[in-house]
């Protein structure tokens, strides 16, 4: 359990994560260990790993539907509590988390969830990849995002998350 199954928040923290959303604006907590040999079921992998991004679609989707009957009901229309609008927020901020923990490079969800969808040779070819060059590719795509100009992962994954939101809705 790594001490972290309790109601103390600071359990979770973790310092360099910290320091970088004081400095980047993004940051992290704690990394839950996983040590996929100790699952009996060879795709557990896959499922634990796409847990968190499923929940965050998850969430999203039952935000998309109070922010929809909040924004027709007239109970609520003149209500001094803008829960249309944090219905709203949720529901993008749980998308972007989403699209953001899908990119298939590690340490993130998607670089666990897309070998288990590839053919057994290629599989292996991307986890040789990603174990080499997967956090440094996530590393350049946020340093790129925040030193050049016109250039922003953010905005894809919040046009993605946008996109989403028009079909929903």
């Amino acid at each position: 359990m790594a001490g972290r199954l309790t109601t103390n928040p600071l359990v979770h923290l973790d310092l360099m994560g910290g320091l970088m959303l004081l400095m980047v604006g993004i940051g992290y907590a704690k990394p839950v260990p996983v040590n996929p040999r100790n699952f009996r079921n060879p795709n557990a992998e896959f499922f634990v790993a796409a847990a968190g991004p499923v929940m965050n679609l998850a969430l999203g989707l039952l935000a998309g539907l109070l922010f929809s009957g909040f924004r027709t009901s007239e109970f609520w229309y003149n209500s001094s509590i803008p829960l249309e609008e944090l219905f709203f927020l949720f529901m993008l901020l749980n998308f972007n988390l989403f699209f953001f923990n899908m990119i298939p490079v590690g340490p993130l969800d998607g670089s666990h969830v897309l070998p288990r969808l590839l053919p057994r040779d290629l599989r292996r070819r991307y986890e040789d990849w990603n174990f080499r060059f997967g956090t440094m590719l996530l590393i350049g795509l946020l340093a790129a995002s925040y030193f050049l100009p016109g250039f922003s992962a953010f905005r894809w994954i919040s046009q993605a998350s946008r996109q989403m939101i028009i079909v929903l809705l």
